[in-house]
């Protein structure tokens, strides 16, 4: 995710930045328009040939002794990697959840809202699927390493533009849900977002979940089945011992009906 910093401006700038986010309809929100203010005046005076230069490098002292080449093949990946993409998926998914809420909660206050937001909502949500899908020790970690970044910037790209909204409803309204979402962003969120698909008020159907039911010729171990549940991101459901409902996202589904018979 991208390094935030706070910065103190006075009340009477913010106030006119306000009355030009209103009047223009150009900038989503505050830090926007200050972050392309400051980006431009950099220009300017890099233009004019006002920035300080960096101090030249040193050149290298020149030495008799054999220098070893640096390897560029790629780190092997680690049980520490693993982790790390663990960590960071958690935090994924609790500032999915915020994201889900607040998208329901101003769509429940008549708040007029982008519907790409939805669709890119629930894109976040298969990649969180497929993340989590990759991360067990069986399974290829290099494909979660690639798609971790992807998810985090679809996470930045409608983390901002709800909280701009957001700011349109009320200053306080945003601060409150900027507070939920830096907790989530910290993995400090207190409600554990559900694993797995589910309905979402105020978000359009998707036509990509789908369920079956599946009957097995013998029982299977109970933790077994809840593994696969959480590592694929579906609702497996049990109606006895040998009978279940799975339900989630169609690729995801066929995959989770395929590892419950394997476990026979």
């Amino acid at each position: 995710m991208p390094e935030w910093a706070t910065i103190s401006i006075r009340g009477e700038l913010v106030e006119e930045i306000k009355g030009l986010l209103k009047r223009s309809g150009r900038y989503r929100s505050i830090s926007e328009f200050v972050a392309e203010s400051i980006r431009l005046r950099l220009e300017e005076l890099a233009r004019k040939g006002e920035l300080v230069p960096e101090p030249p490098k040193m050149a290298r002292p020149t030495s008799s002794v054999p220098v070893t080449p640096v390897s560029l093949t790629a780190p092997q990946i680690t049980r520490n990697t693993r982790g790390y993409i663990n960590v960071q998926l958690q935090r994924a998914e609790q500032i999915w959840w915020v994201l889900v809420r607040l998208f329901g909660d101003l769509a429940h206050k008549d708040t007029k809202v982008d519907a790409q937001l939805a669709r890119e909502l629930r894109n976040c949500r298969t990649m969180i699927n497929f993340v989590a899908s990759h991360t067990c020790p069986e399974c290829d970690i290099e494909l979660a390493n690639e798609r971790l970044p992807d998810l985090q910037r679809s996470l930045e790209r409608v983390k901002r533009d709800l909280v701009a909204t957001a700011i349109c409803v009320c200053d306080d309204y945003a601060k409150d849900w900027m507070i939920e979402l830096d907790r989530a962003e910290r993995g400090e969120l207190g409600e554990i977002p559900p694993s797995g698909p589910r309905f979402i008020p105020g978000l359009p159907r998707n036509n990509t979940i789908s369920w079956t039911r599946i009957t097995l010729s013998k029982p299977v171990p109970k933790e077994r089945v809840e593994e696969i549940s959480r590592v694929l991101g579906v609702t497996v459901k049990a109606e006895n011992s040998l009978h279940f409902v799975v339900r989630g996202e169609k690729k995801t589904v066929k995959k989770a009906v395929e590892m419950l018979y394997q476990l026979q």
